[in-house]
């Protein structure tokens, strides 16, 4: 996996049309560690590099647009599904315990 420039961090989150406090919820981290890794001072790596990838890739899609305006557009964990639901097909599931795969 590659790094992601500051700047594409700001440019998705512009893009998903969400403030800083928002996209550090969507990614499960504080509001500091987005602003480090926006301002060029920190890194995003493991699972939150993989997932600022898969929303890079996805962001565009008029499909994943239609889920933001959904009514269920601010549960990050929904959010989340919705963006990994493509790489792992229809047969994924969400329990109280995380995610499973059947």
């Amino acid at each position: 996996m590659t790094g992601i420039a500051p700047s594409r961090i700001r440019k998705i989150r512009k893009a998903l049309g969400m403030s800083q406090a928002d996209f550090a919820r969507l990614l499960w981290v504080t509001y500091s560690t987005l602003s480090r890794w926006e301002l060029g001072y920190a890194v995003p790596f493991g699972l939150h590099l993989r997932i600022l990838e898969q929303l890079r890739n996805q962001v565009a899609r008029p499909a994943f647009k239609k889920i933001l305006k959904g009514p269920r557009a601010d549960d990050p964990l929904f959010l989340l599904y919705s963006l990994l639901k493509p790489l792992y097909g229809p047969k994924i599931l969400i329990y109280s315990g995380g995610v499973s795969k059947l």
